[in-house]
């Protein structure tokens, strides 16, 4: 069986050079490992070709012209299809470090779940790993009737269980579930968000296809994140905008309505509502909470506008 690991990166050199170490010291290394670099990331170029010509792994180098996670993948994305060999697509960010029997627990599940379209697994964030080991959790990569998303990726959990949604940094998928991720996800700015719930948007397509989603809490990785560089009032927007464009997209009509009431009138950590922020506001004793909820407001209007603008087209 055929896989192959897609890895975009954008100038992090040594986290990149960690998570490609991982790689390296698999029991059973991946087919071929797509990397994708802007063309103005030269330091990263540099590296990329001296690590390559000492590596046994097998690697293909991708130049991005536009900025963003979107572009990235979708570039990774094209040339794996285009090449029509790989039976597996796996997504890993460039501060991910894999686990050294990962790739081979991918390939054995798919080979015993010829049926599965997708499987993830828990990330352990290294910055906090109490937050994996101190706070087990039984949901995982749940959506409620009313649209709340409950991730807990990176909790602790137990046993093989069928998902709604995997997060990007630990996804395998079958090729012929694969689709290129959407492009209106991104924005027009790159540090807003970036291209958050783009792993929602592609698991809810498999699933529309009567795929199947799994989540193995044993198939393991460390991940070495930090989004600092973001900008807050831009996340707390994209946030918002994306996740009313998804819902808007998948969820039925009935239920689309509910998740809009349920997100203006009660609100949660991806869209601040009403008694969201009425509650962060006594904690915090400040008006802050109020500007992030106009924020989060305005952004959910706009995800649900593009919805209907794209309907209209």
């Amino acid at each position: 069986m055929h896989l192959t690991v897609i890895i975009p990166t954008w100038k992090r050199i040594k986290k990149l050079e960690a998570c490609l170490q991982s790689l390296e010291l698999q029991t059973e290394r991946p087919d071929l490992t797509i990397i994708t670099v802007r063309e103005e990331d030269q330091e990263t170029h540099g590296f990329l070709n001296l690590w390559r010509s000492k590596s046994n792994l097998k690697y293909k180098i991708i130049n991005v012209s536009r900025p963003g996670v979107i572009w990235a993948e979708n570039a990774a994305i094209k040339s794996s299809l285009e090449e029509q060999i790989s039976h597996i697509i796996t997504f890993m960010d460039d501060d991910a470090i894999a686990f050294p029997d990962w790739i081979k627990k991918i390939k054995t599940f798919f080979e015993n779940y010829p049926e599965a379209a997708a499987l993830g697994g828990p990330d352990i964030i290294l910055s906090e790993p109490w937050s994996y080991h101190d706070f087990p959790v039984k949901t995982v990569g749940h959506i409620t009737f009313y649209g709340k998303v409950i991730g807990n990726h990176h909790r602790m959990s137990s046993g093989l269980r069928e998902v709604d949604v995997l997060k990007g940094v630990n996804m395998s998928v079958q090729r012929k579930y694969l689709h290129h991720l959407d492009p209106k996800l991104q924005g027009d700015d790159p540090s807003q968000g970036n291209g958050v719930f783009w792993e929602l948007d592609l698991c809810l397509k498999i699933k529309s296809q009567g795929g199947r989603i799994f989540f193995d809490p044993e198939l393991l990785i460390n991940h070495d994140s930090h989004h600092g560089h973001f900008i807050q009032e831009a996340v707390i927007s994209s946030t918002a905008h994306n996740l009313g464009y998804v819902m808007m997209k998948y969820l039925p009509w009935h239920r689309s309505i509910i998740f809009l009431i349920y997100s203006v009138v009660i609100g949660n950590s991806h869209i601040r509502g009403l008694l969201k922020t009425f509650v962060m506001c006594l904690k915090e004793f400040s008006y802050r909470p109020c500007l992030y909820f106009g924020i989060s407001l305005k952004g959910l209007i706009k995800g649900i506008f593009l919805y209907f603008f794209r309907l209209s087209k």
